[in-house]
């Protein structure tokens, strides 16, 4: 029996009291203590709710080599609120004041006449040179270097809860800058991302547990969850209670394991993201339609590296027979052809592009011959979704980095995916990230989902059976028939956050749905991401390592397969990192969230 085993059993029986106690804090959740808005950050309309962009328009000026972007911004369910938190609630000293809000983050694309790709427009970096209405605030993301604006945060103004109706947002475009001398003969497209506030404040990574222990992060040689209380480089490993320590990896799986324990600690870099700062993060994982949108921006070759077949599909990590490969057609491939509809990726070819071509070209002048190969660019294809709000599934890890970077985002780490989770509170052991250990159909064929309308923006969800969500069982995004669901399927007008399965924060599908990549820290490729944010063009990150967080068949599953539900569970770190870089060929199970530094943070 190793000290990790021996000293976990030693604490369970005060472990499983703190269980019970915060347990009973979380279903309370510092509800008496909010504005009257709080609550609404774990609801939704019920029904598929994107952003909507309407209205685009540009002009020339006010200023030479600047363009006046002007367009409506809307959607259904939005808040913005504060409340209090009790320090017996977040174990440090005093109350603890919060406020939250979602945003839309918004970024504009162009294409210059003839071009086969758009590019990334770049912002006036002058928050005054952008304007929204009254009931609204802006903020520019700026370039790493703060030299550009990559795109802005738009959210309300004061607290209260309900639909955003923004006419006449407008945003300075430094076209001059970024070569264009002719706007009026360039094509622009406005996307719109729905994003989550998450504000500064110190949380708990690691979550306790002595029953299910997969490698959580503690306090050195301990049980107990490590404290982060702000962004200084931290020592992994070692076994004083200073130490950030992953219970000498207890529980991982043997392949995937951490590169530090007790007994060899690692620098885990100041400039390494740790949650503590203030952030942005996706409040859904990337839909179909969203994927559609990137790579109908991307030229022939952009669309055939984030589409094609890569490594080997016959097996997946663990052995097991799993289908991987394409997720979808090649650029080339026939019109309407679906290569993923068996797991419910619907994204198809709704006009084929054309290959590039290599040719050879001999030039020949008087007895001189000399002879070269070109190669002619070839036509992006035009992509679309016959299921634009189911979260969109066979993206490798490389994928998703190249959607945050097109996006100006950038990948979240492994404590930022446990703060997202579960917010300053203590934490309970085995808790998912609704704030309770406990989830629907707990007895293998006891019950099941049943899905309805699917495909529809009204898809849903209903339990039948026993074992179904209640009040302490949460709700979770995953089918035994190992395929996504439209994206916070359970968020409803009168969800909670245990019904919604929502964050503390009001983030969804956090656990479940798909498996999503956060970068790793158990290894010194992952450890070297400074947190710097794609600028929309190629991905800044060609050498980080991510692994699995938050679960999602076949990774976790109600059935009792593979890793059951322990996968699910917010601090399991069984497959925290990858062997392979991003993670080799693409799954039907996997997904992902982009994350954004909240401008004011370095």
């Amino acid at each position: 029996m190793n000290r990790q085993t021996r000293n976990g059993r030693r604490q369970a029986g005060r472990s499983a009291q703190l269980a019970m106690v915060c347990g009973l804090l979380l279903a309370g959740d510092s509800g008496a203590l909010a504005d009257g808005h709080a609550e609404a950050r774990f609801r939704g309309t019920g029904k598929a709710d994107p952003i909507r962009i309407a209205n685009v328009r540009h002009s020339d000026g006010p200023a030479a080599g600047q363009n006046s972007i002007t367009f409506d911004l809307a959607w259904n369910h939005s808040w913005r609120a504060a409340w209090g938190v009790p320090a017996h609630q977040h174990g440090g000293k005093g109350a603890l004041k919060l406020e939250n809000w979602d945003a839309a983050w918004v970024f504009v694309k162009f294409r210059k006449p003839g071009a086969d790709e758009w590019s990334h427009a770049m912002l006036s970096t002058n928050r005054a040179d952008h304007r929204v209405p009254a009931g609204a605030v802006l903020e520019v993301g700026l370039t790493g270097d703060g030299r550009r604006g990559v795109g802005v945060f738009v959210y309300r103004k004061t607290p209260g809860h309900g639909p955003n109706d923004f006419k006449g947002v407008m945003l300075r475009w430094l076209r001059g800058a970024d070569g264009v001398d002719r706007p009026g003969a360039v094509d622009l497209k406005v996307f719109a991302l729905q994003m989550v506030y998450v504000p500064q404040c110190a949380f708990w990574a690691g979550d306790g547990s002595t029953d299910h222990v997969t490698g959580q992060f503690s306090a050195g040689y301990s049980a107990n969850p490590f404290r982060i209380e702000s962004e200084r480089a931290l020592t992994l490993g070692g076994e004083t209670a200073q130490m950030l320590n992953n219970r000498d990896t207890a529980g991982m799986d043997v392949n995937l394991t951490d590169d530090f324990n007790s007994d060899l600690p690692r620098t885990l870099p100041g400039q390494f993201p740790k949650g503590y700062r203030a952030f942005y993060c996706m409040r859904h994982e990337i839909t179909q339609q969203q994927y559609v949108g990137f790579l109908n921006t991307l030229s022939y070759a952009g669309q055939r590296q984030r589409t094609e077949r890569q490594g080997n599909d016959k097996k997946d990590m663990k052995g097991h027979e799993a289908p991987g490969g394409t997720l979808v057609m090649l650029p080339t491939g026939a019109g309407g052809h679906m290569s993923g509809s068996r797991y419910r990726n619907g994204i198809k070819i709704a006009v084929s592009g054309i290959a590039e071509v290599c040719e050879q070209v001999v030039i020949q002048r008087g007895s001189f011959v000399a002879s070269g190969d070109i190669v002619k660019p070839g036509k992006p294809a035009v992509y679309e979704t016959d299921a634009p709000h189911v979260a969109c599934n066979f993206l490798r890890h490389d994928d998703g980095a190249a959607f945050a970077a097109w996006a100006g985002l950038r990948p979240m780490t492994e404590l930022e995916f446990e703060k997202a989770c579960r917010g300053p509170l203590r934490p309970a052991p085995n808790e998912y990230a609704w704030g309770t250990d406990r989830i629907v159909g707990m007895t293998p064929g006891a019950g099941r989902y049943k899905l309805q309308n699917a495909g529809k923006p009204d898809e849903t969800v209903v339990w039948e059976g026993e074992n179904g969500p209640d009040a302490t069982h949460g709700n979770v995004s995953v089918m035994r028939t190992n395929e996504p669901l439209r994206v916070g399927v359970f968020a409803t007008p009168t969800s909670d956050r245990v019904s919604s399965g929502a964050s503390y924060w009001g983030i969804l599908d956090l656990t479940g749905n798909l498996v999503e990549g956060a970068v790793w820290v158990g290894h010194r490729r992952g450890r070297i991401f400074a947190g710097n944010h794609g600028d929309g063009g190629e991905s800044p990150w060609p050498d980080i390592l991510l692994g699995h967080r938050g679960g999602g068949c076949p990774y976790s599953s109600h059935a009792g397969g593979w890793g059951g539900f322990d996968g699910f569970r917010a601090s399991n770190r069984r497959v925290a990192g990858q062997s392979a870089l991003y993670g080799g060929s693409r799954h039907f199970a996997e997904g992902f969230r982009c994350v954004r530094t909240a401008p004011g943070n370095p």
